[in-house]
């Protein structure tokens, strides 16, 4: 069954894989990794219909991946890949990019790709190129945007706001995706927090319109240089 993007961890609760660009739960956004920094990120899923799990109901699949940014005078560049890990069905290896440009005041639009196989074509499905925007609208930001892919083209939307929590950043966010080749919705809510400066925590539930309810969990390790 092919599937939307999302980004890579929704994608393992339905089908397809790709390399995970910065955005929320299931929708990459026009954000982008800082200026020489890099954040190594290990995430798992639970549930759903997964198909790098184990047979085991509830086994956890287990993916690592890296993404980078680099900023080049008014574009903002990110690239980063990813692949599935364990002792069963691993790879493939997957790229991702995009660039960033903030054409006015708290507003971005950024153009990427996702899903790109270095290794293992045969199993990882098309690319996914998309266009998202997003403005800041003080009380929340919201986003939109277009991705394509052969049978699994998505609208993305998606809302999220950051508070203080014990004095640091919680973001609050929701997203919306379409599913099986557009005839199909998934609605996701999560949340990250930044446990330090080199340690953000993530984890967010999908509620797929079919198949069953999925969690993820995902850890990332922020190195600068």
């Amino acid at each position: 069954m092919k599937t939307t993007i999302y980004s890579i961890l929704c994608v393992l609760v339905f089908g397809n894989a790709f390399a995970t660009p910065t955005g929320l739960n299931n929708i990459p956004t026009a954000d982008t990794v800082p200026h020489h920094t890099v954040a190594v990120q290990h995430f798992s899923s639970f549930g759903g219909a997964n198909q790098f799990a184990s047979p085991e109901l509830g086994k956890p699949s287990q993916w690592m991946g890296f993404k980078t940014g680099w900023d080049l005078e008014q574009v903002h560049l990110e690239w980063g890949m990813d692949s599935p890990l364990g002792t069963g069905l691993t790879g493939p290896l997957l790229f991702q990019t995009k660039a960033r440009v903030e054409p006015w005041d708290d507003g971005m639009f950024a153009l990427g790709v996702a899903g790109i196989a270095l290794t293992d074509q045969h199993r990882s499905g098309d690319p996914f190129s998309y266009a998202i925007l997003c403005h800041d609208f003080q009380l929340a930001r919201l986003h939109v945007g277009y991705g394509y892919q052969t049978s699994g083209s998505s609208f993305l939307f998606g809302i999220d706001r950051t508070l203080k929590l014990f004095e640091r950043n919680f973001n609050l966010n929701a997203d919306l995706v379409q599913s099986r080749d557009q005839r199909g919705l998934i609605t996701a809510f999560g949340a990250k927090y930044e446990l330090s400066n080199r340690i953000v925590l993530e984890t967010w539930a999908n509620f797929p319109d079919q198949d069953r309810v999925s969690v993820i969990t995902k850890i990332n390790f922020v190195f600068t240089f």
